[in-house]
């Protein structure tokens, strides 16, 4: 059985878990995405994980922010396994700081597609989608030693308690923000493999730097882009019955969309 510790899911070793990140408004792969899960969501082992960055498109056009963000939410709230993790992009909302990608300011775009949408109702939106947000894990750690999150490692994690409670003294602590921000030339291989040991786990799967698909860093993190990347989308099939023990075993889970 899964257990909710705090910030922290906890995966039992049944099952598959789909593994997607950074969907970044586009809901035409939102679709196909939702589509691969539908054949696996009538087994109640089976787990969705949307690694977080699901809002905030480049530009207000194409943004369909709103309409995964809302069945993302209802699916949350509804279903014991569709796990939506904290991103950057959900943080920069529920703290209230402009977020900037390629020049663009997203935070202040989200608020406008908010007022189009919602118009005179648009604060008691964003009052929503902020209470959402904060309620959302941080990461997923699976019972086949599989760690998932937006981002890291973390420097100085020494136990999973430590993620668990990783926001008890508010959203802008050091650790927290590398969950969130953290890219390979944040962290050196030590650091890696020190976060791995503390953890307990093998291989760590996150989104957030856009990659050609898949990129594996240090031979034990998997970087992976499901819509917003360079180039292929691939999304991580991962068998939570089956040991792995080393970055083959795991990109042999991965798949790719069109």
């Amino acid at each position: 059985m899964q257990r909710n510790n705090g910030k922290l899911v906890e995966l039992p070793r049944e099952g598959i878990a789909l593994i997607i990140t950074d969907i970044h408004g586009n809901l035409a792969d939102f679709k196909k995405f939702m589509n691969i899960w539908g054949s696996f969501e009538d087994e109640e082992d089976n787990h969705l994980i949307l690694t977080g960055d699901f809002i905030h498109a480049m530009g207000l056009e194409n943004d369909k922010s709103v309409e995964i963000l809302e069945y993302v939410k209802f699916k949350y709230e509804n279903s014991k396994n569709f796990h939506v993790l904290l991103g950057n992009h959900e943080w920069a909302t529920l703290s209230n700081k402009a977020l900037f990608k390629a020049g663009v300011n997203q935070t202040y775009n989200f608020d406008e597609l908010l007022k189009e949408k919602f118009q005179d109702d648009c604060k008691q939106k964003l009052d929503e989608y902020i209470e959402f947000f904060k309620a959302l894990p941080i990461a997923v750690r699976t019972d086949n030693r599989i760690f998932i999150s937006h981002s890291g490692p973390a420097h100085n994690i020494h136990s999973l308690d430590e993620i668990a409670n990783i926001t008890s003294e508010g959203y802008d602590n050091p650790q927290l923000l590398e969950f969130l921000w953290s890219r390979k030339d944040d962290f050196n291989k030590q650091v890696l493999k020190s976060f791995l040991e503390a953890v307990d786990c093998k291989m760590m799967v996150v989104g957030h730097t856009p990659v050609d698909g898949i990129k594996v860093v240090y031979k034990n993190q998997l970087i992976v882009s499901s819509s917003y990347g360079k180039g292929k989308k691939a999304y991580v099939e991962l068998d939570l019955e089956k040991e792995i023990k080393r970055s083959k075993d795991l990109l042999k889970m991965v798949k790719y969309i069109k």
